[in-house]
């Protein structure tokens, strides 16, 4: 039996839970895009249903999470990319490119696109065919604007939504797009006063959102979308969608 010095016991105990206390309270900056319901600011409190599902996602995990916020999610790859953000935390899509470049989580939540137009256009809108000849507020950089310069769509982008409802609502564009969760809080919310959500159009980018880490960040990665795994599993996120109504 191999006998162990009484001095070196406290000294290891140390040690292990140091390296525990160092592994649990890992850093972790989660980049989000600055828009409703994802971020929500009321007075000095911080909240809104990104900063909801990583916080739990960091307490369950025992990595220690802290926000940068962004204006799109063009932006927010570019974080990623740049080293601003370990983990660029929602907007981001399974594509070709993106499974190439990042380790990318399990879907958080679906999304599709929204067409609004001014409260005072009545017209018929389904699809493709009916918003040509239409020009479009949307955010720069992101699939709705690809898709809809690719059909020939007329298109001005803008940094941010608010920008991008300015320009439907004074005349610069006729309608905008952008996501649909998003549009949707803002309708229910009262925050488009003078723009509808068209019910009749048919999305045409409807996918799965998740998170995006470097290739480099294995272990984050790992705990991170275990961690997802578990709490959409066990109803965690569900609850958090339908606090925000989704």
């Amino acid at each position: 039996m191999i006998k162990v010095s009484k001095f070196v016991l406290p000294f290891a105990a140390a040690i292990l839970t140091a390296v525990g206390t160092a592994n649990a309270q890992q850093d972790l900056r989660v980049g989000l895009m600055d828009a409703e319901p994802g971020v929500i600011r009321t007075n000095s409190q911080l909240g809104g249903r990104d900063i909801d599902i990583w916080d739990a996602i960091g307490k369950d995990s025992g990595l220690r999470v802290t926000y940068v916020f962004v204006s799109n999610s063009s932006a927010l790859l570019a974080a990623l990319d740049e080293g601003k953000v370990d983990v660029a935390g929602w907007a981001v899509s399974r594509t070709p490119i993106t499974e190439a470049k990042y380790l990318l989580t399990d879907t958080i939540l679906p999304s599709a696109e929204a067409l609004l137009v001014p409260i005072a256009d009545t017209r018929m809108y389904r699809g493709l065919d009916d918003i040509k000849g239409v020009t479009f507020a949307t955010l720069k950089g992101t699939e709705y604007a690809s898709y809809l310069k690719k059909n020939g769509i007329a298109v001005k982008e803008f940094d941010t939504i608010t920008d991008v409802l300015k320009a439907a609502t004074s005349g610069e564009a006729n309608a905008a797009i952008f996501s649909g969760i998003i549009a949707r809080y803002m309708l229910k919310q009262g925050k488009l006063p003078d723009l509808q959500v068209v019910s009749s159009y048919q999305p045409a980018l409807s996918r799965p959102i998740m998170a995006a880490f470097p290739k480099s960040a294995s272990e984050n990665y790992d705990r991170a979308n275990a961690s997802l795994k578990k709490l959409s599993a066990d109803g965690t996120i569900a609850k958090i969608k339908a606090k925000y109504g989704l």
